[in-house]
């Protein structure tokens, strides 16, 4: 009788489990979100010149996103592409802090004087 109550019990469980691991829904709005940030970021000379290790980093952790999605490990996908996003606009910022820099060292550069020369 135990013998037949612990299945019973190991069944229920096993089936639990199976429909836990299938509630996770798949992440679309997430992927979208980060194959959007990740393709402007990717477009970007600006981030190409000033931030080549973030988005490279942006373009790995999008595609491990699809092939997570792909297997439908659904949470690891959600993950990796919440990730990408993050990385794609750590990118931007960067890039963006690179092109104020360089603006101003030119205003900087505008603005030297030049000494009068000595009479």
């Amino acid at each position: 009788m135990q013998s037949k109550y612990l299945r019973s019990t190991i069944a229920v469980l096993a089936i639990g489990a199976l429909a836990a691991c299938s509630s996770i829904p798949a992440p679309t709005g997430e992927m979208a979100v980060a194959q959007s940030a990740v393709e402007r970021a990717s477009n970007s000379p600006q981030v190409t010149t000033h931030a080549p290790v973030e988005i490279q980093n942006a373009r790995d952790l999008w595609s491990k996103a699809q092939r997570a999605m792909d297997d439908k490990k659904y949470a690891d996908a959600r993950r990796y592409a919440e990730a990408a996003e993050a990385e794609a606009r750590v990118a931007e910022s960067k890039a963006q802090v690179g092109e104020n820099k360089a603006r101003l060292q030119a205003v900087e550069r505008g603005y030297q004087v030049t000494p009068a020369p000595v009479r």
